[in-house]
């Protein structure tokens, strides 16, 4: 009786995390995959090299190097880093899908990444999602095999639907969850307004208790925000304090310096109407150190509002230093004044910790009020 042996197409292998590391056509050199964090960011084989250019979530290019010859093209992609085009030093290439990422063959990919800026596999086109972890078929718009997730977890009722049938305003690059992309569209499209716009809108809108709103910058290391206290408008100043003896004035950290409450009221007094605020909060450990002569009883007096501040280390989220790079991410793409990070986000939590983490190291700090 005669055997009929079959050829493999194509072998996979995977790593320690699960992740697809090497990917060997028939009589083809393998491919070899490099991740940076969870995304895809260098394929080599015996004489090609494709390394993508990205920044946080956003692609920018793919450079290819073979032998002494090296190639760089810009990728244009749409809010689900799907590539639309990619441009190199002659002409443009237009690539299209259908809403389930389906590519005609006319429409040729010149890139590593096409549909929502995953990998397509090089026998069947599809998209293995999660590095690896499910194949999606963009033709019959499922995937190949059924969620562990599901039916009870977050994979939903049907193992196999990609993003609940909704792929324009949902996206999954796990193969696990999907997410929404509308909600991103929403924000971009507002960061794309006019200043007076959004100041505009934010002033009509609500804001509730323990939510920022109307973020600002006031300086390296320092913002501002307000939220609502006992149902009155309350304006907050967020920084590192100085630390300092019970009995001595504090300073809060700005710019690489140690400011003054003064300085402080001079920095913001001709950008904001105080007369608008019931209430002052200085966030800022040791900012109530001092009594009478503390920071926060200072600024009460110069700004005329009742003004709460800290004895002792207050310990509070977002950080200057988170906000700082919340900062210039949005700065880079979208030029503004130093103080002029008005409403571009909107309804961001705020909250001071209570209850301490480590039981052994509990919280020390006592919130204390000034008027003026």
């Amino acid at each position: 009786m005669q055997t009929h042996s079959k050829t493999p197409l194509c072998s996979y292998h995977y790593d320690a995390l699960d992740r697809l590391v090497d990917c060997k056509l028939s009589e083809q050199e393998s491919a070899r995959r490099f991740y940076q964090k969870d995304r895809l960011a260098t394929e080599i084989n015996s004489t090609v090299q494709h390394s993508i250019m990205q920044h946080d979530d956003h692609l920018l290019a793919q450079q290819q190097r073979q032998t002494d010859a090296m190639e760089t093209r810009l990728l244009a992609t749409d809010q689900q880093r799907s590539v639309l085009s990619a441009l190199n030093a002659t002409t443009p290439r237009p690539i299209t899908y259908t809403p389930y990422g389906h590519r005609p063959l006319a429409s040729g990919l010149l890139s590593l990444l096409g549909f929502n800026g995953e990998w397509p596999d090089p026998v069947t086109g599809h998209y293995l999602l999660g590095n690896g972890y499910r194949a999606f078929n963009p033709v019959l718009m499922r995937f190949n095999s059924p969620d562990s997730w599901s039916p009870f977890g977050k994979g939903g009722m049907n193992a196999y639907a990609y993003c609940s049938g909704e792929p324009v305003n949902r996206y999954d690059s796990t193969g696990k969850s999907w997410r929404l992309v509308k909600a991103n569209l929403k924000m971009i499209s507002r960061m794309n307004e006019p200043l007076e716009v959004q100041s505009s809108r934010a002033l009509l809108k609500k804001p509730s208790s323990g939510n920022m709103l109307n973020i600002q910058r006031v300086g390296e290391g320092a913002y501002s925000f307000e939220d609502i206290y006992k149902g009155k408008r309350r304006l907050n100043f967020e920084a590192h304090g100085e630390e300092t003896a019970i009995d001595q004035t504090s300073r809060i950290g700005v710019n690489g310096e140690l400011w003054s409450a003064e300085r402080l009221w001079n920095s913001v007094k001709g950008k904001t109407n105080f007369e608008d605020f019931a209430n002052i909060r200085i966030i800022a450990c040791f900012s109530g150190n001092g009594g009478n002569s503390s920071f926060a009883a200072a600024f009460s007096k110069l700004s005329k509002t009742p003004t709460k501040g800290y004895i002792g280390e207050v310990p509070s989220a977002p950080l200057p230093e988170i906000m700082e790079k919340l900062f210039s991410a949005v700065k880079n793409q979208f030029p503004l004044e130093p103080y002029e990070f008005v409403n571009t986000f909107h309804h961001q939590a705020h909250y001071i910790r209570k209850a301490p983490i480590d039981r052994n190291t509990p919280h020390n700090f006592k919130p204390i009020k000034f008027t003026p």
